[in-house]
């Protein structure tokens, strides 16, 4: 987890309508223009176990640290993004940023 300072705040969502958007195969990155923070989203659409939720989460959250990253992100998983181990969340993450 990142420090709760360096968290996307709830009041900040909306700024991402206005953000640059970066695609790949499993995931959806949103840099907004103005807000700072971090924040990864895994919908229920994606697994409806909690548990591998907060797995894939913390996996995306880990990746995230080892990156240089904007002031800003949050990443939507896609529905794809379930079976994914950690080095295929490293390199598409690095593939993104690249």
């Amino acid at each position: 987890m990142f420090p709760r300072r360096k968290r996307f705040q709830r009041a900040d969502f909306g700024s991402l309508r206005r953000g640059r958007r970066l695609h790949s195969r499993h995931f959806l990155v949103v840099v907004p223009h103005q807000a700072e923070g971090y924040a990864v989203v895994v919908p229920k659409k994606v697994t409806a176990l909690s548990t591998k939720r907060h797995q894939l989460k913390r996996r995306v959250l880990s990746v995230l640290k080892e990156l240089p990253l904007p002031s800003g992100l949050v990443v939507f998983a896609k529905d794809s993004a379930a079976g994914l181990s950690i080095s295929e969340i490293r390199d598409e993450l690095a593939t993104l940023f690249a």
